[in-house]
């Protein structure tokens, strides 16, 4: 099967997973035996005509399928209101989703940072000491709470250290954002996707000249990103060494070995080989960071997506919970696209 036929078959599919991960998670927020209206409105501003307007509005006096459709037709056209806050869903979503990537830019530098060299060098050094504290820290960063974690990150650095921020989000002034939108509409696809990533604050301020807010969002975000990356940097600890304990021996290497190549060069062998299956752990965690780090936001108190879908659960507002899941579902999708394309560029034997 050819690279064409391939991303032909993974497009067949797009919309089907869309749409179930749509569907499941509405029936599973539809049978929660309460009334979502008055989960909106709240007990002490209840109000039997507020509560007959809005449940007709969002179809809650019809059948569950009509609701579905609804909901989706709503979000695809852009004018799903958040009935809780009174704004189109898109819009929350397009100021929320840039802060959730720069938290996942952090968190992923850290996660590389520390998960890589951990595991090259207790590869490297196999039932040493080492190795024997790398496999602890990967213990550590699988069995830990998220939770606690994150309170005891901000207790040290935060109480005591002083070394970190925990209130505000920065973000560039409104002429860069006026400067941004007429560079979009200046050039019709460069200028469009110069736009676009200039949305996320900490690459559209360096386009203004406002490097402030670069410094900014580094004192905010590090702790936040540092306390994703020790999460998640033991885990890849782990699948870095093993993956290069595997590596090492493959009849590959060995026949390297046989051949009289250097360190040097079975090392470069044995990593590319190694780094396949990591490339899909990394791509996996970096998807999952950009759809909310939903307890690591709720903490730190970041605004991004991850606390907008936890506010939404909490009182059932289905349009935040479809929409969330939307891109959510979209976010998945494409980065298992990327990395299936990786993979193949990583590893030639990989055939599609």
């Amino acid at each position: 099967m050819g690279l064409g036929s391939y991303l032909l078959r993974r497009l067949l599919t797009f919309l089907p997973s869309v749409i179930g991960a749509l569907l499941i998670t509405y029936l599973i927020a539809y049978v929660i035996p309460t009334d979502p209206v008055r989960a909106w409105v709240g007990e002490k501003l209840m109000d039997p005509s507020t509560l007959d307007k809005l449940k007709k509005e969002y179809k809650f006096d019809a059948p569950w399928y009509e609701q579905f459709v609804f909901l989706v037709e709503k979000l695809l056209s852009g004018t799903l209101i958040d009935p809780v806050r009174g704004t189109p869903v898109v819009q929350q979503v397009a100021q929320r989703f840039p802060i959730t990537v720069e938290l996942a830019i952090f968190g992923m530098l850290f996660t590389v940072a520390i998960g890589i060299p951990l595991g090259i060098v207790a590869a490297a050094k196999k039932d040493s000491v080492i190795d024997f504290f790398v496999r602890i820290f990967a213990l550590f960063g699988s069995s830990i709470p998220a939770f606690v974690l994150y309170y005891f990150l901000i207790l040290a650095f935060y109480v005591y250290a002083r070394a970190s921020l925990l209130a505000g989000v920065p973000f560039y002034s409104l002429s860069c954002a006026a400067r941004l939108d007429s560079i979009r509409d200046a050039v019709p696809v460069l200028g469009y996707l110069v736009w676009a990533v200039g949305q996320v604050p900490i690459f559209g301020a360096p386009m203004c000249g406002e490097f402030s807010v670069v410094s900014d969002t580094v004192v905010r975000m590090w702790l936040p990103g540092l306390a994703l990356g020790l999460l998640s940097g033991g885990f890849i600890a782990r699948i870095v060494r093993n993956s290069l304990l595997d590596a090492f021996t493959s009849e590959s290497i060995l026949f390297a070995k046989a051949r009289g190549l250097t360190n040097q060069r079975i090392w470069r062998h044995a990593l590319k080989n190694a780094f396949a299956p990591i490339v899909t752990i990394l791509g996996l965690d970096f998807a999952g960071l950009l759809t909310g780090a939903i307890i690591a936001e709720t903490v730190f108190n970041i605004p991004g997506m991850g606390l907008y879908m936890y506010q939404g659960i909490t009182r059932l507002n289905f349009p935040i919970i479809i929409a969330g899941t939307f891109l959510f579902s979209i976010i998945y999708i494409v980065m298992n696209l990327i990395v299936d394309l990786i993979y193949a560029l990583i590893d030639p034997r990989v055939r599609y």
